[in-house]
């Protein structure tokens, strides 16, 4: 039997609810893989930057953050700084926060979605893959680049 599937909302990230964002936290394992989401906010914040924060949502409560935006070069959709709380983890988030910004990418007509990771973060890659990303042989500094292709 398979467990149902996790109903999360992405939200913008207003001056209601950015300390919850802030207050995430992952894993001691997960902190080389992913930047505090103090950090992330301020990538989002400052500085000509295509990526835009959101929190997600589930069940009323802040559980995780993302951020996206769009590579005008080849209108690619990105997806960065996928963090879900330590607390909330095993529960099919992170995975419903990929599917749930695919399908924006999608509606919106872009050519694909990108995302990249540490080659060392074997779940990164897992959950990545089972969603139909590929590894490009691309490269983002010392990340590898992942691509679904529409």
């Amino acid at each position: 039997m398979s467990s149902p599937k996790i109903a999360v909302n992405l939200v913008p990230v207003t001056p209601a609810n950015w300390r919850d964002c802030v207050a995430l936290d992952v894993t001691e394992d997960q902190q080389t893989f992913v930047a505090p989401v103090s950090r992330y906010l301020t990538m989002c914040a400052y500085g000509d930057t295509p990526w835009q924060p959101l929190g997600v949502a589930s069940d009323g409560r802040i559980v995780g953050f993302v951020m996206h935006g769009v590579d005008t070069s080849d209108n690619s959709f990105w997806i960065g700084g996928l963090v879900v709380d330590a607390a909330e983890q095993d529960r099919g988030i992170g995975g419903a926060v990929v599917d749930a910004l695919v399908q924006r990418a999608r509606a919106e007509g872009h050519p694909s979605v990108a995302l990249s990771y540490l080659p060392s973060n074997a779940a990164a890659s897992r959950l990545y893959a089972s969603r139909g990303f590929v590894e490009t042989g691309e490269r983002e500094d010392e990340e590898v680049v992942a691509r679904l292709r529409f």
